[in-house]
């Protein structure tokens, strides 16, 4: 059985990957997914697999800083595309479809939120660096939510978004879908067809040539089994 290796601060690069180890540096969003898929894929292959995570923002600047990584799990296609034209990947495919979802501890419909948001924390992640906050303020502007009128918050990536919800420190998140399971939410708002596609590619880097793991990876990513697991967190499936 593989024995799979987890990294919780995109900081921590470690030492550099074995022959069968594949390094994964993972959009928040997406981590818990990731660490299914990494469990099944070391359970099946018997490869080692190490996990970093943080906002895509922050693993593209790190890559582009010669993060020892062997595959990205972005949240957007823009940034994946933009480390095949440097050099800095050697291939880019479509993985999985996020969805976003606003959960709140009062109740909420697109009709009301303009009204309960008022006065309260909500939460989001830094647009400038997460596709998921870059996806909330779009959906913010759907919902006709003023920021006048409440307290907005914004923290590095989706991850922590979730966790200031579940810490009672924000009323109203703006979520992945695929999180929801996890954060004990009172009332969850479908907010579909207000913030766009969020479309999450993922990058074969460059480092990872002659790395037989990442390799393995790479494909295996586009499996059934994995596709599956993807599938049931909460994601749509790119075609193909």
């Amino acid at each position: 059985m593989g024995r799979l290796i987890y990294t919780c601060v995109l900081c921590l690069w470690g030492a550099a990957a074995l022959a069968e180890e594949v390094t994964l540096a993972v959009a928040s969003n997406f981590l818990t997914t990731a660490e299914k898929v990494a469990t099944a894929f070391a359970e099946e292959t018997g490869h080692q697999v190490v996990i970093s995570h943080g906002s895509t923002g922050q693993i593209f600047a790190q890559i582009n800083k010669g993060a020892p990584f062997d595959v990205f799990l972005s949240a957007d296609a823009q940034r994946p595309a933009a480390l095949l034209e440097n050099g800095r990947a050697t291939a880019v495919k479509p993985y999985a479809l996020g969805r976003l979802v606003v959960v709140s501890s009062l109740p909420i419909t697109i009709e009301t939120a303009a009204e309960v948001v008022v006065g309260k924390t909500v939460a989001l992640a830094d647009p400038t660096v997460a596709p998921y906050g870059l996806a909330a303020t779009r959906a913010m502007e759907g919902l006709s939510l003023d920021t006048a009128t409440f307290r907005p918050v914004l923290v590095a990536n989706v991850g922590q978004v979730g966790a200031l919800f579940t810490t009672r420190n924000a009323q109203i998140a703006f979520v992945s879908a695929a999180q929801v399971p996890g954060l004990n939410a009172a009332h969850v708002m479908e907010i579909d067809g207000l913030y766009g596609d969020i479309a999450q590619d993922a990058a074969l880097l460059s480092r990872a040539a002659g790395n037989p793991a990442a390799r393995a990876f790479w494909e295996w990513l586009s499996s059934d089994a994995a596709r599956r697991l993807i599938e049931e967190a909460g994601y749509s499936l790119p075609e193909g």
